[in-house]
């Protein structure tokens, strides 16, 4: 019997991205794959920033705190390049703050 909790068997972003169907070369839902890729990507400071959306390659995220709000503008340049990479082609060219 397969242990199922050995570090090998886990599945990672990479392999979630993979899974996804592909029309053409190009994906059916990037918003999907940004979700699934998200908590990778952002590592301690997923659970501070909460996703709220895209909008004309924006991408939106909600802070729980001032320090998280200093954070996501000191990362975000870092962060767009990071998040990109799982696209064929650059997808978000900004990240910003939502307070609503």
């Amino acid at each position: 019997m397969a242990n199922l909790s050995r570090p090998e068997r886990w599945s990672t972003a990479g392999d979630l991205v993979k899974s996804f169907s592909y029309r053409n070369g190009t994906v059916n839902d990037k918003l999907t794959i940004l979700g699934s890729v998200w908590d990778k990507e952002c590592g301690v400071y997923a659970k501070h920033w909460g996703l709220v959306g895209v909008k004309k390659g924006v991408l939106y995220v909600r802070p729980k705190s001032s320090a998280a709000t200093q954070e996501l503008h000191m990362r975000s340049e870092g962060l767009v390049k990071s998040l990109n990479k799982y696209f064929s082609r650059p997808w978000i060219v900004a990240v910003r703050a939502s307070y609503r």
